[in-house]
């Protein structure tokens, strides 16, 4: 059986891997700091060799050497042509983004919708809020029309507008509901060659 030696530090910069990661800590034994930048230097040009990154980027032999640095965690002390980084000025974790932890009313509908609908109270025109409104509910037919089998009934869709917005509308629903102008027109067939040369024998022979 294979014994794994479960005791060995932990990579700090995996793409270079652990023989790197052993001559970096091996520069620390060197007394003589022109030997220890001579060493580090040849360290550079193995870590070259390593790296998938486009060598022909300006900053890419900075960059060498701040990995360098952070291999050796940040104690390297040699002749560097830039200036070596130091722990403080690792870049600091972002923080989280805020979300919105109010649950979804309708789930089924998404967060969109519910977004959609809060934008059009704050419409203060009556008519453009009637434009939002019809459009609103035109995506919400179209939308349930992919999932479901059942046509939603207008007038729950456009209950479900209200109960979302609250008192906040100011356009008229009863009309919206009446005149049905939020009804998507059928989609336009495309009728196939054999069949209009057909209508078109037929219109032919009949003249």
């Amino acid at each position: 059986m294979h014994e794994y030696n479960t005791k060995r530090k932990p990579l700090v910069l995996r793409e270079y891997g652990r023989n790197v990661q052993k001559l970096v800590a091996q520069l620390d034994t060197i007394e003589d700091k022109a030997i220890r930048t001579q060493q580090a230097r040849a360290i550079l040009k193995l870590m070259s060799s390593l790296s998938t990154c486009d060598k022909q980027a300006t900053e890419y032999s900075q960059k060498r050497w701040d990995d360098l640095c952070t291999i050796s965690d940040y104690t390297l002390d040699v002749e560097s042509n830039y200036p070596m980084p130091t722990r403080n000025l690792l870049p600091k974790k972002p923080s989280p983004l805020a979300y919105k932890r109010q649950p979804i009313k309708y789930r089924h509908y998404g967060r969109h919708v519910e977004l959609l609908i809060e934008k059009a109270t704050e419409i203060t025109s009556p008519t453009e809020q009637e434009r939002i409104v019809i459009g609103i509910a035109r995506l919400i037919k179209n939308c349930s029309s992919v999932w479901n089998k059942e046509k939603l009934d207008n007038s729950m869709i456009l209950a479900t507008i209200q109960d979302i917005a609250g008192s906040k509308l100011t356009a008229d629903l009863e009309k919206i509901k009446v005149e049905n102008i939020f009804q998507t027109p059928l989609p336009k067939t495309r009728t196939s060659k054999t069949g209009r040369l057909a209508f078109a024998a037929k219109t032919k022979q009949a003249q």
